[in-house]
Order: structure tokens, then C-alpha cells, then sequence
């Protein structure tokens, strides 16, 4: 039993402990160690990093990869496009711009033939992202096109390279890590062939539409022209006020294509897009009041005489894309570029260059992106150029667009 004489001496004990650690830690001259706050981020140089920017990849996964590392740099994509051999080593090319004071972050899914679009789109909308184009996939196979089989006296079997399966891969983008959700997706679908569908069916669910929504994508999926399936992607912003409502009308023919979009043209249509299913055309026209279009398809030759001819006295309105068979190596099937033409002849001038980035050589091989050609693309961008569109025949082509400078009249002169 402890006396108090002895609960004196264990007090005084502790007190000498306590006094003799504080003494030592104040002779070493170590304090407590002071949290370290993290290094600030390094300002990205704008001036250092040019203003356009080509990425060329091989595999979509592979070019995914490139546009997030340039997006991070703050490069946005303008416009791209897929081209080459059919399996995974398929390229993919794409025009960026850069964007100071921003980032840009893209993913993208490839989509069976019996995906539910919608829901896929309105996913990734909801982290922020938007649509930003779809390629077309085709998958192959050697097939027997024998005619009749099982007859004895028929020919040797007979076997073909034809498609099996056609889909689509969807990019999206979305600026910095904003995950707000900025845009609403709806699918409208109808199963298609040669000689029907479902038109006035797609038709009356474009017609049902809710206000806002616009088309900004067709889909093709499905074999072959003998039955496919055509989806019409719309999007909606959400935010702001919405846009007058818009009324759409869907063309589909074999024969007589052109002449039935430059009838609805004539009453005031504007083209919005449009793509084939082999001999099967497809296009989307806006209805409107008056302003009345003529509209010209030409062959993607990829000339520049050719385009300057075309485009004389009009302006580029986009393309009839081709249908993506199983020998488009070298260019899709029947792709046309759609020129507009003012009936009135009003509009502002307009002034044009293809710019061919990567061509064929007499090997019939197409050359890799040249350093040429993108000093090219930077100088004409410099001069008030900007990218239109971007597409593949026999090699890779840009078209450029920048308004024609108004002349004075007063200030021109002429020898005589």
C-alpha cells in the first residue's frame, strides 16, 4: 500500500520525466512537420502550340487515345472521318482547333445493329458529353452465292466477299470535366428495302417530334439494301430557350433522287443531311417558307478544278455519304458533295480550296499525312479558311470555305 510519502515521490518522478523530454526536444530543434501544400498546376503555353492540328490513327481505340491527349493540350475536334481496310486496324483522321482556356475529353461505343441508340446517347449525355459524329462499320465474310445449290446439274459452287453486318462506332466529346448535362437525345427508327419500308411510319414519329429536338445524324444498319434499318439521331439543347419548331421531311428513292430533293427545294427545303444504303439514297430536308435552293451532287474526285466548277455561284452544303462496302479501301460507294445554289442568286460569295492532305501514289497506295500539307492547311487557316469538311476518296481531302472580300467597284480599274 502506497503512503503518501511515496505518491509524493512518484509525482515529483513523472513531473522530472516530463520537464527533461520537453528540454531534449527543444535542444534538438525539431519542430513538427509542417504540411507540404500541392505544387500548382503549370499554365499551358497557348503560344507555343499551333492552331490547327491533324491527328491521323490506326484503330479507333488508338485515336481515341491521340484526341484526349491533344484535348488536354485543348485541342477540339472540327471534323473527322474513318477510311481504309475494314478490320481493327481501320484509320481514323480528324481536323482539331485549338481552344485556349479549355480542355476537351472524348470516349466513344460501338453500337450492334440491335442496340438501343437512345438510351446509349442520352447515357453519355448525362456525363456531359455530346454526339460527335459516327462511323460506319461494315464486318465481311466469303459467302456461297451459288443460284441453285442443290441442283446436280448446277454450275461449280460459286462464293463471294460480301457484308454481313453494318453498325455504326459513336464518338462524343465533352468540354473540360463537366459532367452537367447539356443536351437530350431521341431515336427515330424504320426498318427499310429496295421497294418499301417504313417511310410514312419514320415519317409521322419526325413529325410527332417534341419541339427542340433537330436531327443531327442518320444511322444506317442492316446487311444489304434488301433490308436495313435507318435511324434519325436528334438532339436538344437544354439549355436556353427553345428554337422555333422545325418540320422535316424524309426522302427515300432508287430512281428520280435528285429530282425529288430539288422539287421540295424549289418550294423552300433546305438539305440537312443524307447518305445510301448501296443504290437505296436517303435524305433528310428541312421544310421552310420561301428562300428557295437549287441543289447540284458531284463525285467526290477530290480535283480542285472540279470542286471550284461545281461550287461557282453557290456554296458547299455538305455530303450524300457513301455506303461503306467491302471494297472501300479506296472510297465509299458513290459518295456525292452537295452543292446549293440561291434561286434568286443572292447569298454572300463564297470562296473554296480542296486541300489534299495524304493522296494516292501510281503504287495506287495512299502516302501517309505529309508535312507539306499540314503547313498548307496552317497557312490557308491563317488567311480566314475554315474547315468544312473532311473526306476520303483515293486519299484524304479537306474543303475550305471562307466568305469572298467585297470588292468597290469605284476602285477598280481597267487598260484600255
Amino acid at each position: 500500500m502506497l503512503t503518501s510519502r511515496d505518491f509524493k515521490a512518484l509525482l515529483l518522478l513523472a513531473a522530472s520525466l516530463l520537464l527533461f523530454h520537453t528540454h531534449a526536444r527543444a535542444q534538438s530543434g525539431r519542430r513538427p512537420p509542417t504540411p507540404v501544400p500541392a505544387p500548382a498546376p503549370t499554365p499551358i503555353d497557348y503560344t507555343r502550340h499551333e492552331k490547327v492540328r491533324v491527328v491521323v490513327s490506326g484503330g479507333v481505340e488508338n485515336f481515341v487515345k491521340a484526341l484526349n491527349e491533344q484535348g488536354r493540350l485543348g485541342y477540339r475536334m472540327e471534323k473527322t472521318v474513318s477510311y481504309g481496310s475494314l478490320d481493327r486496324e481501320r484509320k481514323y483522321a480528324a481536323v482539331l482547333e485549338l481552344d485556349p482556356g479549355h480542355t476537351y475529353d472524348y470516349d466513344y461505343e460501338p453500337l450492334p445493329e440491335d442496340a438501343r441508340y437512345e438510351d446509349r446517347l442520352n447515357y453519355y449525355a448525362r456525363r456531359g458529353y455530346a454526339l460527335a459524329h459516327a462511323y460506319a462499320v461494315t464486318e465481311c465474310r466469303l459467302v456461297d452465292v451459288t443460284p441453285y445449290p442443290d441442283d446436280l446439274n448446277s454450275p461449280s459452287k460459286k462464293e463471294e466477299i460480301r457484308p454481313v453486318y453494318r453498325g455504326n462506332v459513336l464518338l462524343f466529346m465533352r468540354r473540360g470535366a463537366d459532367a452537367t448535362q447539356t443536351k437530350e437525345y431521341r431515336v427515330f427508327k424504320g426498318l427499310f428495302a429496295l421497294d418499301g419500308g417504313q417511310k410514312k411510319e419514320l415519317q409521322a414519329e419526325l413529325d410527332a417530334a417534341p419541339r427542340g429536338f433537330r436531327p443531327v445524324r442518320l444511322l444506317f444498319a442492316g446487311s444489304g439494301p434488301h433490308h436495313f434499318r435507318l435511324a434519325v439521331v436528334a438532339e436538344r439543347d437544354l439549355g436556353g430557350a427553345a428554337p422555333p419548331r422545325a418540320e422535316y421531311q424524309l426522302v427515300k428513292e432508287v430512281f428520280g433522287f435528285e429530282e425529288k430533293v430539288n422539287r421540295l427545294a424549289a418550294a423552300g427545303a433546305r438539305y440537312v443531311g443524307g447518305g445510301r444504303m448501296e443504290f437505296v439514297k436517303i435524305a433528310l430536308m428541312e421544310r421552310r417558307d420561301g428562300g428557295a435552293h437549287a441543289y447540284a451532287f458531284k463525285d467526290d474526285s477530290g480535283e480542285q478544278k472540279d470542286f471550284e466548277k461545281a461550287a461557282a455561284g453557290g456554296s458547299y452544303a455538305g455530303l450524300l455519304v457513301g455506303d461503306l462496302t467491302c471494297t472501300s479501301d479506296e472510297s465509299l460507294f458513290l459518295q456525292k458533295l452537295v452543292f446549293a445554289r440561291d434561286a434568286g442568286g443572292g447569298g454572300p460569295a463564297r470562296e473554296y480550296r480542296v486541300l489534299g492532305l495524304s493522296n494516292r501514289g501510281r503504287d495506287k497506295k495512299v502516302r501517309p499525312l505529309s508535312d507539306a500539307s499540314v503547313s498548307e492547311l496552317r497557312r490557308l487557316n491563317a488567311e480566314g479558311f475554315r474547315v468544312r469538311d473532311i473526306f476520303y476518296s483515293f486519299g484524304l481531302h479537306l474543303i475550305l470555305e471562307r466568305q469572298a472580300e467585297a470588292r468597290d467597284p469605284q476602285v477598280e480599274t481597267s487598260e484600255r
